[in-house]
């Protein structure tokens, strides 16, 4: 008899332990906005805007999930050499990340990072009467750091190494068209195409843990 509750006392107290470890992880949302938005589809005469959250799987692995609406800016038609222009040009881009903190303590998630991460951006636009339909995936390994201050707001820059598939096409004007116009700084021509080409990813957010 003794035996069994000397067992039973254990088996509680673990359970409790375990229950107590799981209460003190804290679960929050992370909400930011991120500096590679304003960059938009960073190919055309294009910004963004690109916002996210940030929330817990468990322990010390995370997920982020960011939206990034792509617009035409015609004010720099036709400055530099490393945009192609295009008109009416719009486009989302869909960004996920899974991170693992390397810091020991499992209750604030905070500090330096190791994940992947995964990419898509989809735009239309036209040169003359061609629409030209544009996707980019890429997929990256990635580090980063996170400060989290007392008062919630957070500041983190990450970067990452991978590679990236571009495809596109032209749909309205089935003639052939050569804009002259190849992506920076690859051979690939904007509007036809799809290539494989190694990337690189980076980005800068601020925001505030709730």
């Amino acid at each position: 008899m003794k035996k069994i509750i000397a067992t039973v006392i254990i088996l509680v107290s673990i359970l409790t332990a375990s229950s107590q470890d799981t209460i003190k992880l804290k679960r929050f949302i992370d909400i930011s906005i991120s500096a590679i938005g304003f960059g938009g589809d960073f190919v055309t005469n294009s910004s963004g805007v690109q916002a996210g959250i940030e929330f817990r799987l468990k322990n010390n692995l995370s997920m982020q999930c960011d939206l990034r609406y792509i617009f035409d800016i015609v004010k720099i038609h036709g400055y530099g050499q490393l945009n192609v222009n295009v008109d009416d040009l719009w486009g989302i881009a869909i960004n996920t990340e899974i991170k693992r903190y390397l810091a020991q303590s499992k209750n604030e998630l905070s500090g330096g990072y190791v994940g992947g991460q995964t990419l898509l951006i989809y735009t239309e636009s036209y040169q003359a009467d061609n629409k030209i339909n544009r996707t980019k995936i890429g997929l990256y390994a990635t580090i980063g750091w996170k400060y989290i201050a007392n008062s919630g707001f957070l500041f983190e820059t990450m970067a990452g190494l991978g590679a990236q598939v571009i495809s596109s096409y032209y749909s309205l004007n089935q003639s052939d068209i050569n804009s002259g116009y190849n992506e920076f700084p690859w051979s690939k021509p904007y509007e036809s195409g799809t290539y494989l080409y190694p990337d690189v990813s980076w980005n800068v957010r601020i925001g505030w843990r709730f």
